[in-house]
């Protein structure tokens, strides 16, 4: 898929007052792009549907009912999860669903598709990476994101503010939740998918993209994020790579729903694919290279070997950040199917998106 410098794309960066009431603060966003936010969750919604019979046995009802739009299932699962992570969020959802005219049964579960893709262990349209080293002394994060297309057309810049502090996400339409952000000065952080083998799952848990989300609005400093993303349990697992602007300051964090490791920078570079853990001593959470499904199909996960071509290309140290870009543009990384790329640094404030045009 041919990506586009945001800048140069034709879409809106939109802004989100933190200070404002959470009913309103997506009110411009959903009446502006109301008929893409459909678009999307009409993908998210046959996706889910069509992989219900994947998912636990206690969810599997709630997925295919909320599909079908049953009314006020939306308002049933969305008070559930009020419950566990608080309302602000959840007014946040509901004002999508009614700005932008959209079922709020398909909007909740265009929020949880993170989760859902996990519970189901839908992996076959994901082939996301990421990396972190120094460049002139400052961390660098870069990453790629791979998922169903039409992620790609509804991406959209979103920048949270609260005063004069503010930190900007690499978004999807209808999404309250934060998979990748930037915050100049302080952090950047993206999260990648994490084999479930092992993990806890719960659906009365935070969704990881709602925890990431929470995280990035108190706009703390490098070490907050870190310790903040390993204080709750999460309602599945995930990595999170962060830096910050020292040059010790990169970690990924492995969530495991209720457990949580950081891997540090070791060496001159971090690397993250998803679904692969490298530490020796996790490695038995990793899931197998090949499998078939119940059809007899062959699906095969080719994230060690992702992590292994990416660390080989940064053998030849990238020195600046169009370098740094270029280290995750080859074949073994970037595929017709990357949706998003980015480049972050802190430090130095900058930050440059990619997306489809």
């Amino acid at each position: 898929m041919k990506l586009t410098p945001y800048e140069k794309t034709t879409c809106d960066t939109y802004d989100i007052d933190l200070e404002a009431p959470p009913e309103s603060r997506w009110k411009h966003l959903a009446q502006k792009e109301g008929k893409n936010i459909g678009r999307l969750l009409d993908d998210c919604v046959k996706l889910c549907v069509a992989e219900a019979d994947s998912y636990p046995a206690y969810i599997r009802p709630l997925v295919i009912a909320a599909g079908k739009g049953v009314a006020g299932l939306g308002g049933r699962v969305v008070d559930m999860i009020a419950a566990r992570f608080g309302e602000e969020y959840v007014a946040e959802i509901r004002s999508i669903a009614k700005h932008a005219d959209q079922p709020l049964s398909h909007v909740v579960l265009g929020n949880l598709m993170y989760d859902g893709c996990q519970m189901a262990e839908i992996y076959g349209a994901v082939g996301c990476s990421s990396y972190s080293c120094n460049i002139d002394g400052a961390p660098t994060l870069v990453r790629n994101m791979v998922w169903p297309r039409s992620t790609g057309r509804h991406t959209r810049l979103v920048r949270f503010h609260r005063g004069r502090e503010s930190y900007t996400s690499v978004s999807v339409l209808g999404c309250v939740g934060v998979v990748s952000a930037f915050c100049p000065g302080k952090w950047a952080v993206t999260i990648n998918q994490a084999p479930m083998e092992g993990a806890t799952s719960s659906y009365f848990q935070w969704p990881v993209l709602q925890r990431l989300r929470n995280v990035c609005d108190k706009m703390g400093s490098f070490k907050q994020v870190v310790a903040d993303l390993q204080g709750y349990q999460t309602m599945t697992s995930f990595f999170a790579h962060v830096v910050g602007t020292k040059p010790t300051e990169h970690t990924v964090i492995t969530g495991l729903g209720d457990s949580y490791r950081r891997r540090p920078l070791k060496e001159e570079f971090l690397v993250q694919t998803n679904h692969y853990i490298g530490q020796k001593d996790l490695e038995k959470h990793n899931g197998p290279a090949k499998w078939k499904d119940d059809d007899g199909q062959e699906w095969v996960c080719d994230s060690q070997y992702r992590a292994k071509s990416l660390a080989k290309k940064l053998e030849t140290f990238p020195l600046t950040l169009a370098e740094a870009r270029k280290r995750i543009c080859t074949s073994a990384v970037t595929t017709t199917d990357t949706v998003q790329q980015m480049v972050f640094q802190p430090a130095s404030g900058y930050s440059k998106v990619w997306a489809q045009g």
